[in-house]
């Protein structure tokens, strides 16, 4: 099995919990649909391509290296002609997340790593503002999974925060 490792961080990410018109919670961590939606950004796949079911195979494993601090974020919105309404959106700030993606297919996480430096589509932690701070970091390990990759790779967390 061949893995491949993403750190993400950014200024604020936000990974798609609870939604309705009113509030848009954040889990505290990227969910595996997160990092296949990131990976299918980055092949230049569309929300519709059938090619994203091969990346729903991957196995997944996330690590927490630095927690983030919770924000929500208020926004008014002009929902019918003239009525205006108040809404919520949950952020996650200053995280650092160490994901890994694996699969015996080594060809494909060989296409997945390149892909990542070099996107086809605007690349984003979450939602669409959420763009990553700075070129992704990404890592590739041999013959182990992803939850046995990540638990020999080096902390993440900023200098600060350690």
């Amino acid at each position: 099995m061949k893995t491949v490792t993403i750190r993400l961080t950014a200024p604020l990410q936000s990974y798609g919990d609870e939604a309705n018109f009113d509030r848009r919670t954040s889990y505290d961590y990227p969910s595996k649909s997160a990092i296949v939606g990131l990976i299918a950004a980055a092949l230049g796949y569309r929300r519709t391509d059938s090619r994203i079911q091969t990346l729903n195979q991957l196995d997944y494993a996330v690590r927490i290296d630095q927690p983030a601090e919770p924000l929500t974020d208020f926004q008014i919105v002009e929902w019918k002609r003239g009525k205006r309404k108040l809404t919520y959106r949950d952020y996650l700030q200053d995280a650092v997340f160490l994901a890994a993606v694996g699969s015996e297919d080594d060809a494909l996480i060989d296409k997945i790593d390149w892909a990542l430096h070099h996107p086809r589509f605007q690349l984003s932690l979450g939602r669409r503002a959420n763009v990553p701070a700075g070129p992704l970091m990404t890592e590739i390990a041999l013959g182990s999974n992803p939850a046995q990759v990540l638990q020999f790779l080096s902390w993440h967390a900023s200098r600060f925060y350690m």
